[in-house]
């Protein structure tokens, strides 16, 4: 297809036609079927003619989902990037795009016939978190010229995202493992994860909390309003009334949220004005901070199986690397069993996400530990390389310099 067909084109045309290709159903699954029919009937040989289709037919779809990403590159689509890379179109449905990860990658799909954009294709098992992360670092090094420099680039943003959840994975394993020890020695409620500040401003701080913090906090909380304290850290009169617990934070919703829809219900309420009633009081019971701290733990929950299932087969992927793997699936576990536990704080649920937080803090430090080793002298390398860039810019600035006094000077 020349350049000028191809800028004729319509793009969704182009990744129609390669889904015949390789779309669930079409041309690649009744090749792979035809194969496997003639297997079992031992009589395989007789397709090897048709052997080299089953390649091309995956090598045909991708280069049309290209041409057709080079064509959204040009009106500006901001997933051009990812679908040049070899994502499908399907795979991208309401997933995050960075628009300051995907500026450069879009500009060189756009420039591709000027610039060498096959740094953005995706690599085998890659999966696209990992692609968004590579794309920062591998620009860096394009546009730089020094490799090292944009793995400087690549390691510091995998590792700002780590100092943003190994923490979180420790801290719950610890403060669970205290939580349950105390469940099981003095028989003391469980409380949900996430609900720290709430039992600071309402002067309960854990024992791990500072003295003057937790007296500062809880200075702060008196001097609130209850209607919006309640708003913010959860109502203890609902989780009283229908939890069965003193305070909001030890509260199962899911308990408040069906004791409240069956009364509901006793009144006359209709199934889905039940629903509602229980809903509202389990939200109201949860307070803002809880449910947004639910509503992330969702969210974290599903991006990071997307992820996992983005790897392929597993068997593979865990040999491919089995470090890295391990951490990825440790870290949807820990993610969805930190959401059961600040939706309904019991014994299982907070000793579940105690055991798959300490799993994934584990797993991630070693999938990473080699890259925390090199990663002062690839920062040392960089340093030499930027002052040896700053060292040539004043030497041309101070050659231009001298040529413009020259051409300024009359008498030289």
């Amino acid at each position: 297809m020349s350049d000028s067909s191809q800028r004729m084109a319509n793009p969704s045309d182009l990744e129609h036609l390669a889904k015949l290709f390789d779309g669930r159903g079409n041309l690649g699954d009744k090749l792979d079927e035809a194969f496997s029919r003639a297997s079992r009937l031992g009589v395989r040989d007789r397709l090897a003619a048709l052997k080299p289709m089953q390649s091309w037919t995956g090598e045909t779809a991708t280069d049309l989902r290209r041409r057709a990403a080079i064509l959204r590159a040009e009106k500006g689509d901001p997933k051009a990037a990812a679908l040049y890379a070899g994502f499908k179109p399907e795979e991208l449905k309401g997933l995050q795009l960075p628009p300051d990860a995907l500026l450069i990658a879009n500009a060189s799909v756009a420039n591709g016939d000027k610039f060498d954009a096959a740094w953005l294709k995706r690599k085998p098992g890659e999966t696209y978190q990992d692609w968004l992360q590579r794309i920062p670092g591998d620009a860096t090094a394009k546009v730089s010229g020094d490799e090292n420099l944009g793995e400087v680039v690549a390691d510091y943003i995998e590792f700002t995202a780590l100092a943003s959840t190994v923490p979180t994975a420790f801290t719950t394993a610890v403060l669970g493992t205290l939580s349950l020890i105390k469940r099981f020695k003095h028989g003391t409620f469980m409380k949900a994860p996430g609900t720290t500040i709430a039992q600071i401003l309402k002067g309960r701080a854990p024992s791990l909390v500072p003295a003057r913090i937790a007296a500062l906090g809880a200075q702060i909380g008196r001097s609130t309003p209850t209607v919006v304290l309640d708003v913010l850290t959860g109502s203890d009169r609902l989780a009283q009334l229908h939890g069965g617990r003193l305070y909001a934070w030890e509260a199962n919703l899911l308990k408040v949220g069906n004791n409240v829809g069956t009364a509901s219900r006793a009144a006359g309420a209709s199934r889905l004005g039940a629903l509602r009633s229980g809903a509202s009081a389990a939200v109201r019971t949860a307070g803002w901070w809880r449910a947004a701290g639910i509503g992330g733990s969702v969210v974290a929950t599903g991006v990071g199986a997307f992820d996992v299932m983005q790897e392929g087969n597993p068997v593979e992927a865990f040999k491919r690397d089995k470090a890295g793997y391990v951490s990825k699936v440790s870290g949807v576990a820990f993610n969805a069993s930190l959401t059961v536990a600040m939706v309904a704080p019991t014994p299982i649920t907070i000793g579940a996400a105690v055991v798959t937080g300490a799993v994934y803090g584990v797993s991630t430090i070693i999938a990473n530990k080699e890259k925390f080793k090199e990663f002062p002298g690839k920062v040392a390398d960089a340093g030499r390389w930027a002052g040896k860039k700053i060292g040539e810019g004043a030497g041309k600035l101070a050659d231009g310099a001298k040529k413009l006094g020259k051409a300024l000077n009359p008498f030289d």
